[in-house]
């Protein structure tokens, strides 16, 4: 008889072959000890290591039933893998983590209890320090800071530490978008959102594969592609050029008229300028607010999402 599982943790991995077995043996202990039914999905994101001959090996010794094993056929990100984990998750919740150990399997536990008090479709593991180095931590800070400046509606404490209900995860699966942020997309589903304070241990084995370049390229993708503020910034600077330029183009045309005290030659220049200027900022601004529309569509963002039915 099919028994539907519990629990899926799906971990993307690059750089893991020294942590996915240990990763693998504490989730089992943490879940055996709760008593709760599980499976771990890793998604090989076609890292430069031997990940995948590890994977292998793992998923040979606790049994395919408990490890699936994923390989992408080239490196598509962190986001996009996680999502493709979805796609094989059997279970009615799904934890995400990362393979590098900063995440403890025993917080796990935290999110789930979390999950019960106040049943959220989502709950972030809030981290109580990251352990960072200090200038890292600095620009993840000043970026999330501008992110929730550009997308109000993230939450701010979003983590690669996360439970997601898997009837809301699968929603992710539908979107197609220019760059994949998983969050952005939680954001767009649902409202119902927890947050608990989990630990953040040093990596094990590496160094990051997230460079602070890669951290600003990576924000900079989210804000051009999930927020709309750039486009309204470009839309409200156009409107008000085009004002002043239309008002200070009367002003010299009516100076012209009625004082023609000004050089010759210098109003037509001002009038034209004035206008062109300002009519090219405009058609811009309402060229980028058609172009937000299209990205939106093209989005496939859900017009509606059923958290709960109860039907005859």
């Amino acid at each position: 008889m099919y028994v539907r599982l519990q629990y899926s943790v799906v971990v993307p991995t690059y750089r893991g072959q020294d942590t996915i077995r240990p990763l693998t043996q504490q989730l089992d202990q943490f879940f055996c000890a709760a008593g709760l039914s599980y499976e771990v999905i890793f998604v090989n994101d076609c890292g430069p290591d031997h990940s995948w001959c590890v994977m292998q090996e793992v998923q040979a010794e606790f049994g395919s039933e408990r490890v699936k094993i994923v390989r992408l056929a080239r490196n598509f990100g962190q986001h996009n893998a996680l999502i493709c984990g979805f796609s094989h998750a059997q279970s009615d919740f799904i934890v995400t983590m990362d393979e590098d150990l900063q995440h403890s399997p025993a917080d796990v536990g935290l999110l789930l209890a979390k999950q019960t008090e106040g049943d959220y479709d989502v709950v972030y593991g809030r981290y109580d320090a990251l352990q960072h180095s200090g200038f890292r931590n600095f620009t993840s800070r000043m970026l999330k800071k501008l992110l929730a400046i550009g997308i109000p509606g993230l939450h701010p404490d979003f983590t690669a530490f996360r439970l997601i209900r898997a009837a809301i995860a699968r929603y992710c699966l539908d979107m197609t978008n220019s760059y994949t942020f998983l969050d952005g997309y939680l954001t767009w589903i649902t409202q119902s959102v927890g947050v608990v304070t989990v630990g953040h241990h040093e990596r094990a084995a590496r160094q990051s594969s997230y460079t602070v370049g890669k951290l600003i390229e990576h924000s900079i993708n989210i804000f051009v592609t999930f927020s709309d503020l750039p486009v309204r910034l470009l839309s409200l600077t156009s409107v008000v050029v085009f004002v002043l330029m239309t008002t200070y183009s009367l002003y010299i045309l009516a100076r012209e008229l009625f004082l023609n005290d000004l050089t010759p030659g210098f109003p037509n220049l001002i009038i034209m300028l004035g206008f062109g200027v300002g009519l090219l900022l405009l058609g811009m601004g309402i060229l980028g607010e058609y172009i937000h529309r299209i990205n939106l569509k093209t989005t496939r963002r859900p017009n509606f999402v059923e958290r709960e039915t109860f039907v005859n």
